[in-house]
């Protein structure tokens, strides 16, 4: 989709220094100096670490047409075109603004305390029989992430399904303005970022920002178990409204999840009349039947037609994401590992909720086992409620799990350490760093015996993996 530089200019209010010798389109876009792109545009960002004007001699150096750049940094380079603006990180806002509104596809826009990637990741999948999809580039989902997801388009997609993170109220209203959804979805809100809001109140109101700022014609998702969700989106929601759930009735009711080792098996009722039975998922985890009715939800509103077989569009959806999607690497994941040992491999990061529906998965699919054990990474971001948050979580793995062994790590590991013994763990170990936990981890090994591996990503639960014996599965949808 390619920019002029009068495109660029207008976009952005931005001040133009040509180049003699180029007066050609912009067809690509970088911010980092390690990937450029020949003959893009390199936009040099300022952040509380880095600022990028420090490399826009490297930029031109590796075959940057053009640079932008703040007015205040009096950039001196030549033989590239030069966009001076009042600042870099708003303009590249302006430039994804400006592609958006060029792109004839249906835009969907998911954000969430929890769930949001893997609702991401299936609706891609489900939406993949009817045309062509672009989305998120890997967890791009901020200020800067969101625009280059929209920039790495090829303008001929029929569906961009886009993720949106944010850390602070206000962020995900700039980020839907920018994206400009068809169909906006709120997975739900959680205690995540509660170093960042004084209450989960206050990240539900953070993440409704996207049902505020849509357009009246757009028409929101909300999961109808989440009360504070689904009340926002009936306050603030001017277009259309499609609900998913699983406790509560909504249009899309999850039903009658059975879990094995092997995946999922669920039924979806869509009305008094209709009903998909046998549905099936690559995965583990009852909250992953929520994430694929959020994805199906997403379909529903669309409004898609019946394929050519003249199967119903919800049909073919969930065939789709029962057949093509599988969980990302290290989420939810049993591998083998020495002695007969299986791991629950759930290393990719981890809030509250996220860390008791692995504990509820761990104890369906472990019913049998005749031991089980919890290997628990600290949390980050969640406050002054960190302590009790994850003391809860320590108890739930004794009495939601079943797990005598509980072994936790991080800067709260003593508190989950404290949840854990109060509940009536026989084995409790707290430690710094994860790798302290290898001669335990070993030491637990044997047959159909299972271990849960689960914990922020600095934690880098993962490192136990060799230790155990236990390759990683690929994953990826």
């Amino acid at each position: 989709m390619p920019l002029t530089t009068p495109d660029i200019a207008a976009a952005t209010k931005a001040t133009v220094r040509p180049a003699a010798d180029r007066d050609a389109p912009f067809t690509e876009l970088f911010t980092d100096t390690r990937t450029p792109a020949d003959g893009g545009l390199f936009v040099a960002l300022v952040g509380d670490t880095f600022d990028g004007h420090a490399f826009v001699t490297t930029a031109v150096g590796a075959g940057a047409g053009g640079v932008m750049v703040n007015r205040s940094a009096q950039v001196d380079v030549e033989g590239v075109v030069v966009f001076e603006v009042d600042d870099t990180g708003d303009a590249l806002m302006d430039l994804a603004r400006l592609v958006r509104r060029r792109h004839p596809g249906r835009f969907i826009a998911i954000t969430g305390s929890v769930g949001k990637t893997t609702v991401k990741d299936m609706t891609a999948v489900a939406l993949a029989p009817f045309g062509k999809v672009g989305s998120t580039i890997g967890n791009f989902n901020n200020r800067v992430g969101v625009p280059l997801s929209i920039f790495a388009l090829a303008g001929d997609e029929r569906f961009v399904v886009l993720e949106l993170g944010m850390n602070a109220p206000g962020e995900i209203h700039e980020l839907t303005e920018v994206v400009d959804p068809d169909v906006g979805v709120v997975t739900g809100a959680v205690e995540a970022h509660l170093e960042f809001f004084d209450s989960v109140d206050g990240i539900a109101d953070a993440k409704s920002e996207l049902f505020q700022a849509m357009r009246p014609g757009a028409t929101a998702v909300a999961n109808a178990d989440d009360l504070r969700i689904v009340k926002r989106a009936m306050r603030l929601a001017q277009g259309g409204l499609r609900t998913y759930g699983m406790k509560n009735q909504a249009d899309l009711t999850v039903q009658t999840v059975r879990q094995s080792p092997a995946g999922l098996a669920y039924d979806l009722e869509v009305d008094a009349d209709t009903a998909l039975e046998g549905l099936r998922l690559k995965g583990l985890g009852e909250h992953n039947a929520l994430n694929a009715a959020a994805a199906l939800a997403i379909v529903f509103a669309l409004e898609l037609p019946d394929t050519a077989e003249e199967v119903p569009a919800l049909a073919t959806a969930a065939i789709a994401i029962g057949r093509d999607w599988r969980p990302a690497k290290h989420r939810l994941q049993p591998v083998l590992g020495d002695h007969g040992l299986i791991v629950l491999d759930d290393c990719y990061n981890a809030n509250p909720a996220s860390t008791k529906a692995a504990l509820r998965a761990l104890a369906e699919v472990a019913r049998d086992a005749p031991a089980r054990c919890a290997v628990l990474g600290s949390m980050l971001e969640l406050g002054p409620t960190a302590p009790q948050l994850h003391a809860e979580v320590g108890a739930a793995a004794v009495s939601w799990a079943g797990c005598l062994h509980v072994y936790a790590t991080g800067p709260h590991a003593r508190h989950v350490a404290r949840g854990a013994h109060e509940a009536g763990a026989r084995r409790v170990l707290a430690v710094d760093d994860a790798m302290e936990l290898s001669e335990a981890v070993r030491d637990f090994a044997a047959p159909r015996r299972w271990m849960l591996l689960k914990g922020s990503r600095s934690q880098r639960l993962e490192r136990l993996l060799p230790v155990l014996g236990a390759t990683p599965q690929q994953g990826g949808s």
